[in-house]
């Protein structure tokens, strides 16, 4: 089977349904939300918020309009849901983050990095060689509300052996909060894709966390080798949730 990581599954669910999030409003139009549309059954909606949490709705509490648009984009969804199942079946096993593998020079990960639809940057690729990849691009979607970074990790040979995923930051305030947040996230979304992790605990709490460190609470092995770290870092006193794809194995 194939094993995908987090930004795949973005990709995928973009592909899946309206293609963009609308505004759906109760019948009165005094509460509203954005949501992207996943499917529709008997008299239930499927829908998908930004913090990617799927919410399943009566289609009788939601709007005239609204109902009248699930009835006329039905078929479309059917359709985009099928090509993105196809999708599915035509990625590498081997990738580990959108089309990155472990062993891509940084060449190719730069290349790569710019023909994505997952992350962007606002910088040339004149400026990139120059400054560095770290940091430089962003994930065009938000989890949980937060927004991510990419960094990276090379060997001697100037081969990609590890590709990080971290968190805006966030404050010392809201690290029970919003990096919690985000962490019970990913974790759910790493678990529904890659199953029960190897080992896993607790959170790491912010007392534990010194300066420019990263702590990992959850570990899952890659099949082509290599694992998954879920954890949390404290970078120039602020706090970040953090994803790790790497070569070694934990």
């Amino acid at each position: 089977m194939y094993r995908i990581v987090l930004p795949i599954i973005l990709f995928i669910s973009s592909l899946a349904g309206a293609d963009e999030f609308r505004t759906w409003s109760n019948p009165d139009k005094t509460k509203s939300f954005e949501a992207q549309f996943l499917s529709s059954k008997d008299d239930t909606v499927v829908l998908r918020l930004k913090s990617f949490k799927n919410i399943t709705v009566d289609i009788n509490k939601l709007h005239v309009d609204d109902q009248l648009w699930i009835k006329q984009n039905k078929s479309d969804t059917a359709k985009a849901t099928a090509t993105s199942n196809n999708k599915i079946k035509e990625i590498n096993e081997n990738v580990v983050f959108d089309t990155l593998v472990f062993g891509d020079k940084r060449a190719e990960v730069t290349k790569k990095l710019f023909e994505s639809k997952l992350v962007s940057t606002k910088m040339s690729q004149v400026h990139i060689a120059r400054t560095g990849l770290n940091n430089i691009f962003t994930t065009r979607e938000k989890i949980a509300g937060l927004t991510f970074s990419l960094s990276f990790n090379w060997d001697a040979s100037d081969e990609l052996v590890e590709v990080s995923l971290q968190s805006e930051n966030i404050s010392s305030q809201d690290y029970s909060t919003h990096v919690k947040n985000c962490y019970k996230e990913l974790e759910k979304i790493l678990i529904s894709i890659y199953g029960k992790p190897k080992q896993s605990t607790e959170m790491p709490s912010i007392n534990e966390l010194k300066d420019d460190q990263m702590l990992s609470s959850h570990v899952w092995r890659l099949n082509q080798g290599g694992s998954i770290l879920l954890g949390t870092s404290k970078m120039e006193g602020n706090y970040q949730a953090v994803v790790r794809f790497t070569k070694e194995v934990h």
